[in-house]
């Protein structure tokens, strides 16, 4: 009895920690789009100043000045993480996305363009990293229990704040100013911070009260702080690095090139869907709620998608399948942006979306070699995209101004989606390599796997083939 009473206790507080890992993501995932939200009217302000072209570029710099520091950033965090202890880093990078919000208020109510940018800079050395933190915490809690579906439901919480986001910040720029809703999205990033404290509290005494042996993952790293110096530091990544195996880079790939096509075309959707379906004559203000509202279709469907995509990947497995899915949608929905209204684009890309994004970080979580590195490995997946993420901006910002059309753009886009498909199809010709499929929907078989072992506790031999396929 007291035993089933614990596993309820247990079942519980991982819920808990779940909701409130969601809520101290809930801000950074706020105002990671508010800059395109409000396009049109960072625009309007500047465009007397610096001119309409260089205001252009200038707004491309507020996503690959973020991205800047996310090319290295994730890989160093994550191994600080595994290091240091990711409760420990969690405060640190919660700290810079507020200080980053901070100034994106300052540099607007000031007028100052420059200073927006520098704040969006700052957002960037803990907004990807503070992603990567979260991670590592729910995958403790949930590794080996609807680990599908926690962060699937965790992703439809978190983008819940991006639909809310896409609705209320066009309306509260319009009616009282574009400072007053960054300055909304600053206060909800100081509620994050309160929740991320609370939840690295409960984490923290639970690890106590429990007396749990982590000497082998974070745990006794997260009390007891090592110094390393910078070729040290270097030295041990890049031997973590060396030892992950071939399909966590084929997964990597297939990510940076989904997200690229779907999260950055959802970022300059404003412009495009003004641009080919809106009506010139219609005042900025109206063309940029509609154009807002469109963009948060795709979260919106996310958000109450994902958790049911969750559960059936936890039941049924077929994660390879899942992704190439996506894969596919992604084509169809970027084609339908150039043949229909943009409603039928965006809910599609909203189920490849949350097909995709459900499937994908449990998909590394039962990747071999990734157990003690885990941080490192999210890491690493997180800095190859946000180099896309600085590159592509700057590119599209060129083909913007060089194409009488937006068409390109989205011709672009269609490019990167047929890539993606060619990788999804390529990592399901590797997994058939793997003694257990990532298509498997026995948890408990690819956890053995992943950790060497046998049902019986023996070490899994090449020739022990286990037919999951």
């Amino acid at each position: 009895m007291k035993k089933g009473q614990d596993q309820q206790s247990s079942g519980f507080l991982r819920y808990i920690i779940l909701l409130l890992a969601c809520i101290a993501l809930y801000g950074n995932m706020f105002i990671f789009d508010q800059p395109a939200l409000l396009k049109e009217q960072i625009v309007q302000t500047y465009s007397p100043i610096y001119g309409e072209h260089l205001t252009n570029f200038y707004f491309s710099f507020m996503y690959s000045f973020y991205s800047i520091p996310n090319i290295i950033l994730p890989l160093v965090g994550g191994f600080m993480s595994d290091v240091f202890g990711y409760r420990k880093m969690s405060l640190i990078f919660m700290f810079f996305v507020i200080l980053g919000q901070g100034f994106l208020y300052f540099g607007s109510s000031v007028a100052n363009l420059k200073y927006m940018i520098m704040g969006r800079f700052m957002f960037g050395l803990g907004g990807e990293s503070l992603c990567v933190a979260s991670s590592i915490i729910i995958n403790k809690w949930f590794v080996g229990k609807e680990l599908s579906f926690a962060n699937a439901l965790n992703l439809s919480l978190i983008r819940s704040a991006t639909v809310l986001g896409t609705y209320i910040s066009p309306r509260i720029a319009e009616k009282s100013g574009m400072t007053t809703a960054f300055g909304v999205g600053f206060g909800i990033t100081l509620i994050s911070g309160a929740a991320l404290l609370i939840m690295n509290f409960i984490d923290s005494y639970t690890e106590i009260l429990q007396k749990r042996n982590l000497q082998k993952t974070e745990g006794l790293l997260d009390n007891s702080i090592q110094v390393l110096d910078f070729g040290e530091l270097v030295k041990q990544i890049l031997e973590d690095i060396g030892t992950f195996p071939k399909i966590f880079w084929i997964l990597t790939l297939i990510m940076t090139t989904f997200y690229t096509s779907v999260l950055i075309f959802i970022s300059f959707s404003s412009g495009i869907i003004i641009n080919l379906w809106l009506s010139a004559d219609a005042p900025i203000e109206q063309n940029q709620e509609v154009a807002g509202e469109l963009m948060g279709i795709p979260y919106l469907c996310c958000t109450f998608l994902s958790p049911f995509v969750g559960l059936m990947i936890d039941k049924v497995g077929q994660r390879i399948k899942f992704l190439a899915i996506g894969c596919a949608l992604v084509f169809l929905g970027l084609l339908l942006m150039l043949l229909f209204y943009p409603i039928f684009c965006m809910l599609t890309l909203g189920l490849a979306y949350a097909l995709f994004a459900s499937t994908i970080w449990t998909s590394i979580a039962f990747v071999q070699n990734l157990i003690i590195q885990r941080g490192t490995a999210f890491g690493v997946m997180n800095s190859v995209q946000n180099f896309a993420f600085f590159v592509m901006p700057l590119f599209i910002a060129f083909i913007s101004a060089e194409a009488s059309s937006q068409v390109s753009v989205v011709l672009f886009f269609l490019i990167l989606a047929c890539v993606s498909l060619i990788i999804a199809i390529y990592l399901y010709i590797e997994d058939r390599n793997r003694l257990v499929s990532l298509n498997s929907s026995d948890q408990k078989k690819l956890m053995n796997y992943v950790n060497n072992r046998t049902e019986d506790g023996e070490e899994f031999e090449e020739e022990e083939i286990i037919e999951t396929k």
